[in-house]
């Protein structure tokens, strides 16, 4: 796998999840449980199911966390999360 193209991917999922929901930590697990999973013949599948797996985990484990500090757990730009 690799880590580069993962975290990528799961850098765009969770800043496209926060740009689709009302920005609470609920509405973004929820846009990210809506995300359909990568097809069959999909370019860089593995690191695309990770990357999902992992933010819905997160966000789905620790709810009552604050959402910088989820993100600061995941490791996932700030910067994006205002655009």
């Amino acid at each position: 796998m690799d880590i580069q193209r993962y975290q990528q991917y799961l850098n765009q999922y969770v800043q496209d999840a926060i740009r689709n929901s009302d920005g609470t930590v609920a509405g973004i697990s929820e846009q990210l449980e809506g995300i359909s999973p990568p097809g069959r013949f999909s370019r860089h599948r593995e690191e695309k199911q990770r990357a999902q797996a992992d933010a819905r985990a997160a966000f789905n484990e620790h709810r009552h966390w604050p959402l910088d500090i989820l993100l600061s757990h995941l490791g996932v730009d700030e910067a994006g999360r205002t655009a």
